[in-house]
């Protein structure tokens, strides 16, 4: 997935090193690249979070590594082309409170409201690219962002949804720390 998400982010700036001869950046383009911007630092967040709690874990550290290459990977594409467009990227606002309640947990219940919190805010980031989809269909680079990232989105929202369920189907892990247990 880091090679696929490299590719994107030089597949990006190359089409944005051509002249452009639109003048000002849409409102939407904006406000996507703002959406996408807290999306990259909120993944960013969690999966540092998700690598502190994830013990010894080892598809949970995985995830966590994937979800912070990816998000680092596409924070540089969001960058480039708002750079491209003259738009100022607006300051990553954190969720505290929700980031604080998370932190209080620990084992089977932090996996539980991680990965549905997780599974619920991918759903919604993949949904906000479709729609955006439509309303850039006429705009090259943003289509080409788009189009480079949804898939990589999808891949991830696989692999949480898919250690969703084996955490729910219980694992090797002591319940209350993500260890294995030593028996």
């Amino acid at each position: 997935m880091k090679g696929k998400l490299t590719t994107t982010v030089l597949a990006l700036i190359t089409a944005l090193s051509i002249p452009q001869f639109a003048s000002a950046a849409s409102q939407n383009a904006t406000t996507l690249l703002n959406g996408a911007n807290q999306m990259n630092n909120e993944q960013q967040d969690a999966a540092t979070m998700l690598r502190g709690k994830a013990g010894d874990n080892q598809a949970m550290i995985t995830l966590a590594d994937t979800m912070t290459g990816d998000s680092k990977a596409n924070q540089k594409a969001v960058k480039a082309l708002a750079d491209s467009r003259k738009i100022t990227l607006n300051a990553y606002k954190k969720d505290t409170a929700s980031s604080d309640e998370m932190s209080k947990l620990n084992g089977g219940k932090f996996n539980s409201a991680f990965f549905a919190k997780s599974v619920r805010d991918q759903k919604g980031a993949i949904e906000a690219f479709k729609t955006a989809r439509r309303n850039f269909r006429n705009d090259r680079d943003m289509q080409l962002y788009i189009d480079q990232t949804l898939p990589i989105m999808k891949a991830n929202l696989a692999m949480t949804e898919n250690l969703q369920h084996h955490s729910a189907q219980g694992s090797s892990e002591n319940p209350a720390n993500n260890r294995t247990s030593m028996n």
